[in-house]
């Protein structure tokens, strides 16, 4: 399945650069949430970055849009279906993909560095924090106020996602469940089958989020911090991405000056001060 954004997003002319359109691997669930909150704004407008839909797969494609915006790019968009993580990063491999809609951490571009382009950090190193989630029903995890009973817990993530299955699996959890997508590790803390994983933090007054119907909080007093920093990617497959790759490289510079993509991952929550003098798990 095949979403087409032409380019009213950013403009209405033919690129001077790149003839073909820019495929983008985007997972089809979180395109509505990105529509909600981009709703219908053009790209270069949005300078707030707050609100229920904040998140940060959100606010990092509208950091790529702006990026292709500022740096000149007035071509064709192609949206591609590819909604797991580790899908996109085989497609980039082999030149199936332009660009993931998403930056990628710097262990996984640095894994596929042979077939793609790497700019400039969004997130720098020791900038990114995450907790650990679980369902405000979960009495027994919203109880836990020491290391050793987090230990305790049945924990879930992804084993392709490597920044955070090499931290959940260094923390020492009593047993440690692999699913492919968030939304499996949502329903298994809803089913009782596991007790938490690891998100990014929100920007909610409680630092909640809802998923089908149920809330979701941290462990209050826990957090880690996430080696590396996050990057996009364009796959040098073609040689007219090697412009396309410049073009966002200017773009998130521009958006650095703005000072724009530090804003973003704060009012996102990624970037969180309600957890500054939360306990750091080494």
């Amino acid at each position: 399945m095949r979403i087409w954004l032409f380019c009213a997003v950013l403009c209405c002319l033919v690129s001077p650069y790149v003839n073909a359109a820019l495929r983008i691997g985007v997972q089809l669930e979180g395109q509505t949430h990105v529509e909600q909150f981009i709703n219908n704004r053009p790209i270069q407008s949005i300078t707030d970055y707050s609100g229920p839909l904040a998140y940060r797969d959100v606010i990092e494609q509208v950091l790529l849009l702006q990026a292709l915006y500022y740096g000149g790019y007035d071509g064709k968009i192609e949206f591609v279906q590819a909604d797991h993580y580790k899908r996109r990063l085989r497609l980039l491999e082999q030149g199936m993909l332009d660009l993931s809609v998403t930056a990628i951490w710097q262990s996984d571009a640095l894994s596929i560095k042979e077939s793609v382009f790497i700019t400039s950090p969004l997130l720098r190193n020791g900038e990114a924090e995450a907790g650990f989630y679980t369902s405000e029903e979960n009495k027994k995890a919203t109880a836990v106020t020491e290391l050793a009973d987090l230990r305790q817990l049945h924990a879930i993530s992804n084993q392709h996602w490597q920044v955070d299955w090499k931290i959940m699996s260094a923390i020492g959890f009593k047993h440690l469940d692999n699913v492919s997508q968030f939304t499996q590790m949502t329903d298994m803390i809803i089913k009782g089958r596991s007790d938490v994983m690891l998100a990014a933090f929100y920007n909610t007054s409680d630092l909640s989020f809802t998923q089908d119907g149920k809330r979701f909080v941290p462990i209050k007093g826990f957090k880690v911090k996430l080696p590396g920093s996050r990057h996009f990617v364009v796959s040098n497959s073609k040689k007219e991405n090697k412009q396309v790759f410049e073009i966002i490289e200017k773009g998130l510079s521009i958006l650095r000056e703005k000072g724009q993509i530090e804003k973003a991952y704060r009012q996102s929550g990624f970037i969180n001060h309600q957890v500054k003098d939360w306990l750091v798990l080494r």
